[in-house]
């Protein structure tokens, strides 16, 4: 894995984005702290990484919330109250 701040990537963006060869990853940064990241991804296999994104996204905001409901000193949710938060959600979206 190989990193680029934010200046490298706006001045050097075609370069930076041949290193994401075949195995590699560059992870942006922006003073120092990561705001993206670029990997390799052919036609093939799209959907299923950005699958995996948003998996990781969806894992990362649910422990936000437990680490938030703790510090308010509020339970933590379970499986069936966060799928109710969810599904809540979704429906807010819509409207």
């Amino acid at each position: 894995m190989q990193f680029a701040s934010i200046r490298e990537f706006r001045l050097n963006a075609s370069a930076i984005l041949g290193r994401t060869g075949a195995e590699e990853s560059v992870v942006v940064t922006r003073r120092g702290k990561p705001v993206a990241v670029l990997i390799p991804a052919t036609e093939d296999m799209l959907d299923g990484v950005l699958r995996a994104v948003a998996g990781v996204r969806l894992k990362a905001a649910v422990e936000k919330a437990r680490r938030e409901a703790l510090r308010a000193g509020r339970k933590p949710l379970g499986p069936a109250a966060i799928e109710a938060e969810i599904r809540k959600a979704r429906a807010d979206q819509r409207d």
